[in-house]
């Protein structure tokens, strides 16, 4: 009888991080895609501070920024977010509106793009991107 609990809970084990293997392989598979999407010019449009996820002990509220670009004259807007920002965050808000970045996005989906950097003024980049790859989530 201990056998089969401890087999079962083995195989419970193994099947948990199967899981989390294969889904940590898909979305590192996605991330490598990206690297060759063609690049564009985008210009972030507005900033405000919004919550973008919300925790039993509160609200975690970090600067989000929209930008717009143009792909085959077409206009497309996207968000990210900065966090762990060493300067207050006013100040990085009013840096970054009407900045100039640089931007992947996707061939066969325009609408989707990819700010190819780790960070901006010194923050970290948040982002989603489709349904698998990082970062907050949208409202």
């Amino acid at each position: 009888m201990q056998d089969a609990v401890y087999a079962l809970i083995c195989l419970s084990a193994a099947i948990f991080a199967a899981k989390f293997v294969s889904k940590e392989i898909r979305r590192l598979n996605e991330v490598k895609k990206t690297k060759s999407w063609p690049a564009v010019e985008a210009t972030v449009r507005s900033a405000k501070v919004e919550a973008v996820r919300h925790m039993r002990f509160g609200d975690i509220q970090l600067p989000v920024f929209e930008l717009s670009y143009v792909v085959r004259e077409k206009p497309y807007a996207e968000r990210f977010a900065l966090s762990m920002c060493s300067e207050p965050v006013d100040e990085v808000m009013n840096k970054m509106v009407g900045r100039k970045i640089s931007v992947q996005y996707d061939p066969q989906n325009p609408g989707i793009c990819f700010l190819p950097r780790e960070k901006i003024e010194g923050c970290k980049i948040e982002q989603t991107m489709g349904s698998s790859i990082r970062f907050y989530p949208r409202s």
